[in-house]
């Protein structure tokens, strides 16, 4: 004859598992036998990976939940290979020759003088 469920707001039996809710409804699966245990980087076993400790139903999170708190800290320290800043480019050595003055649009010495030449080095980056 099957059992019937019983009936708690906290935990839950079907048949012979016998399931637990958390503080926010949700049920906490637990690891048995020969399955491998979620941990942290310090080894120590998580129950609950989706859902954080928070001040009531919808306030802030706590800094007593340090499983949340690895996981913000790896997310925010990946690696983007995508972004590396210069990751290639080309420069160049020469002169910067002003063949007329350029009083009128600029005060910047390297363009008051017609036929001056200024030493330059120019990066371009891909």
């Amino acid at each position: 004859m099957a059992r019937k469920a019983t009936i708690n707001p906290n935990a839950a039996t079907i048949h012979d598992q016998t399931l637990v809710r958390g503080q926010g409804g949700e049920l906490h699966q637990l690891a048995e036998g020969k399955t491998d245990v979620l941990t942290t980087a310090q080894g120590s076993p998580v129950a609950d990976d989706q859902n954080t400790l928070k001040i009531g139903a919808r306030g802030p999170a706590l800094l007593e939940d340090f499983h949340f708190r690895e996981k913000i800290f790896h997310f925010d320290h990946e690696r983007i290979p995508e972004r590396v800043v210069h990751a290639r480019g080309y420069g160049a050595h020469g002169f910067f020759e002003t063949y007329d003055s350029l009083a009128k649009y600029t005060r910047a010495d390297i363009f008051q003088r017609a036929g001056e030449k200024t030493p330059a080095f120019v990066r371009f980056s891909t």
